[in-house]
C-alpha cells in the first residue's frame, strides 16, 4: 500500500511539472553519466543517479566524497571500518560486518578504476579539480561486478586539454586550524597530441576533540596531502585515438575514528573528549595507476580498455582498553594491493545498442594486529591479552557482461544485460593467543549469472518513464574468529531489486526533475553473529540467517531560474525490514537497518549577481538512525541539520570569499558503540565536526 501511495504521489507531481513548466526543449542539455559505460544521458537511465557537475563542485562548500554523500538522496555517511557510507539504507560493509569480511556492497570508482575493500572504506577522494561525481543508487552488479550490490560512487577527475595551458590555484584557511591548499595546471605539451595535468592538494584541520590524558588537542584531526598526474596522448592528432596515464597518491595522517567518551567527571559525548592513554595513530598511503586506452573505429564502434593498479598500506595504533591507565597498546595494519583489466566493445547503431566487456581483477588483502597486556572481560573484570594475527585473502574474479538496448519504436526501448562472474577466494589466517596457535586456510568458488532489464517509453519530447528489473549477487566467502582461532564458509547473497521511473526535463534544459521508487527483495542475506565465548567483533561468524525488504523513492529537482539563480534539492524516504534475522540469539525480524535514517533531504542555491558578488548555501537534514543493531537504543544517531556555504567576490582571473560548513553547529553524531563491554557508562563514539568557518582566495589564469 506505501509503494503505491508514494508512486501515485510522483506521477501526479510529473503531471504537475509538465503542466507548469513545459517549453521549447531544443536546447536540453545532455549530461553523459560516464558510470553507464554507454555514454547514455542522465535523462535516458533508468538507474537512478545523483549527479554534481563541475560548475556546482565549484561553486558550492564541496570537498571531498562525503559531501557529496551529504547531499544526495537516500544516502549517509558513518565512520570508516563500521560502515563509512550507505545507499538506500544499506551499509557499504553489511548489515553487521564482522573485521575480516571483504565483501564492501559498492564501488568507488577514480577515473574508470575501482578502489579495493579497504582503500574504499578509508580513503575519501578530493573533489578539487573533479569534472564530475555521480552515485548511481540500487544494484550495479551486471556492468559493475559484485561489489555494487547497492550502487557504485563515480569521481571523475578532469584530464588534460589541449586548448590552453590553464591553471587553478586556491587557498582557505580558517577556524580548528584549518588550511587548505590546491593548485592544478594544466599543460599542452604537443598541438592536439600531447598534455598533461598536474594536480597537488595539501588539507589541515585540528578538529576540536582534546585528550587531557595525553595533552592532544588534534584527536579528531584531518591531515592530507595528495598528488595527481596525467598525460593525454592523442596519436592521430584527435579524440578518435585517446591514451590516458593517471597517477593518484594519497599520504594521510588523519584520524577516521577519533572515539569520543563520556568525561569521568560527568557530561556528554560532545564535551569532545578521548581519554585513553594512548593517542591514535593511522597513517596511510594510497596510490593508484590508471591506464585507459579509448578508440573510435569508425562512427559505430568503439573500443575501450581500462587497467588499473592500487596499492594502500593503513598502520593503526590505539589503546585496546579505552582508558587513561597503561593495560593495552595495540599495533595493527589494513594491507591491500589490487589490479585490474576491463575490455570494453561497444556498438551505437540507428535502432540498436550493444555493449560487451571482459573483465578480470586480482586482489591480495590482509589486516592484523599484536597487543599485549590486559582486556576487559564484558563483565566488570579483565583477562590476560597476547595475541598476534594475520589474515590474508585472495580475491580473484573473471567476467564477461553484455548490454543490448533495442529501440522497439520511437518512443520505447528496451535495455537487457548480464554478467556471468566467476570469484576464487583463498584465505590464510594465522592467530597466536596467549601461546594457543591458530592456522586455517580455505578456498571457495563462486559462479553466477547477474541479468538486469529495463523498459523505457518516452511519454511526451519531455517525458519518459519506465520500469526496470536488476539483480545484486555478493559472493561468499571464509569467516575468521580471531581469538577462539574457528573459521566457517559462508554463502552467496541475493538481491532483486524493482524500479519504477520518471523523467522529466524542460524550459530549455533548466528545469529537471527526476524520481525513483524502488522495491528490494535481499535473500540469503549474510549476517555476522558473535560465537559463543567469543568476542563480539573479532570472534564473528557469518551466516546467511536473513531476509529483508527494502523500499523507498528518491526525487531530485534542478532549476536554472535565471542567469544568476539555480536551485537544487532532493530528498529521499527509505523504509528497511528485516524479515527473518536472529542475531546473537535475539529475534530481530520487523527492525530495521542500522545506518538507515527513514529520510533525508537537500536544498542548495548558487547566485552569481553579474557585477562580481556570488555565493552559494546547501542546507541538509538527515533523520535519526542507529548504529549496532544488536541496541539501537544505546547506539540512536540524532538529526542532522548541516548548512554550508561560500560569499565572495570574483574579478577576471581571482575571486575572494567567505566559507562555512556546519554554520548553525549542529551536535549530531556518526557512530556510537556500546561501551559496556569496556566499563563505560552508555555508548561511546565518533561525532561530527563542529561549525568552521574561513577565508579563501583563489585565482584562475
Amino acid at each position: 500500500m506505501r509503494l503505491r501511495i508514494i508512486l501515485a504521489a510522483v506521477l501526479a507531481g510529473s503531471y504537475f511539472v509538465d503542466v507548469a513548466v513545459a517549453a521549447d526543449d531544443d536546447s536540453i542539455e545532455e549530461i553523459v553519466v560516464v558510470g553507464s559505460k554507454t555514454n547514455a544521458t542522465r535523462q535516458e537511465l533508468g538507474t537512478s543517479v545523483g549527479y554534481f557537475g563541475n560548475e556546482r563542485i565549484k561553486a558550492d562548500a564541496i570537498y571531498n566524497v562525503e559531501d557529496i554523500f551529504d547531499r544526495t538522496a537516500n544516502a549517509y555517511t558513518g565512520t570508516a571500518s563500521f560502515g563509512a557510507y550507505s545507499i538506500r539504507g544499506v551499509n557499504n560493509n553489511g548489515i553487521a560486518g564482522a573485521i575480516n569480511n571483504s565483501n564492501a556492497l559498492a564501488s568507488i570508482v577514480l577515473n574508470g578504476v575501482a578502489l579495493g575493500v579497504a582503500s574504499g572504506d578509508y580513503v575519501k577522494p578530493s573533489m578539487f579539480d573533479a569534472a564530475s561525481a555521480e552515485i548511481l543508487r540500487g544494484p550495479q552488479s551486471s556492468l559493475q561486478g559484485p561489489n555494487s550490490l547497492i550502487g557504485a560512487v563515480y569521481v571523475n577527475y578532469n584530464r588534460p586539454q589541449f586548448e590552453d595551458n590553464d591553471g587553478i590555484l586556491r587557498v582557505e584557511g580558517g577556524e580548528l586550524g584549518t588550511v587548505r591548499a590546491g593548485y592544478a595546471q594544466n599543460f599542452e605539451l604537443v598541438d592536439d597530441v600531447l598534455a598533461a595535468r598536474i594536480v597537488l592538494e595539501k588539507r589541515e584541520s585540528e578538529g576540536d576533540v582534546d585528550n587531557p590524558t595525553t595533552g592532544s588537542d588534534d584527536v579528531q584531526r584531518e591531515d592530507e596531502e595528495s598528488v595527481r598526474l596525467a598525460l593525454r596522448w592523442q596519436p592521430l592528432g584527435d579524440e578518435r585515438l585517446a591514451l590516458d596515464l593517471t597517477y593518484i597518491n594519497n599520504n594521510s595522517d588523519s584520524n577516521p575514528f577519533a572515539l569520543v567518551v563520556p568525561p569521568p567527571g560527568g557530561g556528554d559525548l560532545f564535551d569532545r573528549q578521548q581519554t585513553y592513554d594512548v593517542d591514535d595513530e593511522y597513517p596511510s598511503d594510497f596510490e593508484q595507476v590508471a591506464f585507459e586506452l579509448g578508440w573510435q573505429i569508425n562512427e559505430n564502434w568503439r573500443l575501450t580498455s581500462v587497467t588499473g593498479h592500487s596499492d594502500f598500506e593503513l598502520k593503526q595504533v590505539f589503546d585496546g582498553d579505552l582508558t587513561q591507565f597503561s593495560f593495552l597498546e595495540v599495533n595493527g595494519f589494513i594491507e591491500e594491493d589490487l589490479f585490474s583489466h576491463e575490455l570494453r566493445l561497444n556498438y551505437a547503431g540507428e535502432r540498436v545498442d550493444a555493449l560487451l566487456g571482459l573483465f578480470y581483477s586480482d586482489g591480495d588483502y590482509g589486516n592484523g594486529f599484536a597487543g599485549s597486556g590486559i582486556f576487559p572481560d564484558g563483565m566488570g573484570g579483565v583477562m590476560p591479552f597476547n595475541t598476534t594475527s594475520d589474515n590474508d585473502e585472495n580475491i580473484k574474479q573473471q567476467a564477461v557482461f553484455g548490454q543490448v538496448a533495442w529501440r522497439l519504436a520511437d518512443n520505447l526501448k528496451l535495455t537487457v544485460g548480464a554478467r556471468l562472474n566467476r570469484e576464487e577466494r583463498d584465505t590464510d589466517n594465522f592467530a597466536d593467543n596467549n601461546g594457543v596457535l591458530s592456522d586455517l586456510s580455505d578456498a571457495e568458488t563462486f559462479n553466477q549469472i547477474i541479468p538486469t532489464a529495463e523498459l523505457a517509453w518516452q511519454a511526451t519530447e519531455t517525458t519518459s518513464v519506465g520500469f526496470k528489473y536488476a539483480k545484486g549477487f555478493q559472493a561468499g566467502g571464509i569467516a575468521f574468529a580471531v581469538f577462539l582461532g574457528q573459521a566457517n564458509a559462508y554463502d552467496e547473497e541475493f538481491t532483486h531489486n524493482y524500479e519504477v521511473f520518471l523523467r522529466h526535463q524542460s524550459l530549455d534544459g533548466n528545469f529537471v526533475f527526476n524520481a525513483n521508487v524502488f522495491y528490494i527483495d535481499w535473500s540469503d542475506q549474510q549476517i555476522a553473529s558473535t560465537l559463543p565465548g567469543g568476542f563480539p567483533g573479532f570472534d564473528d561468524q557469518i551466516l546467511n540467517a536473513g531476509e529483508s525488504e527494502v523500499r523507498g523513492i528518491e526525487i531530485e529537482v534542478e532549476w536554472s531560474a535565471s542567469e544568476q539563480i539555480n536551485l537544487f534539492t532532493s530528498f529521499g524516504i527509505v523504509d528497511t525490514e528485516f524479515e527473518e534475522f536472529v542475531f546473537n540469539g535475539v529475534d530481530l525480524a520487523g527492525e530495521s537497518f542500522p545506518q538507515a535514517p527513514d529520510f533525508n533531504a537537500s536544498l542548495g542555491v548558487n547566485w552569481e549577481s553579474g557585477q562580481g558578488w556570488y555565493g552559494s548555501a546547501t542546507y541538509v537534514y538527515v533523520d535519526k538512525a542507529f548504529t549496532e543493531v544488536a541496541d539501537p537504543e544505546l547506539t540512536e544517531l540524532g538529526e542532522r541539520n548541516l548548512l554550508s556555504g561560500r560569499l565572495g567576490y570574483a574579478g577576471e582571473h581571482w575571486r575572494v570569499y567567505l566559507w562555512g560548513t556546519n554554520l548553525l553547529d549542529d551536535e549530531y553524531e556518526l557512530g556510537l558503540f556500546d561501551g559496556n563491554t569496556f566499563g563505560l557508562p552508555g555508548a561511546y563514539g565518533r561525532v561530527g565536526a563542529p561549525r568552521s568557518a574561513g577565508l579563501g582566495v583563489q585565482f584562475d589564469w
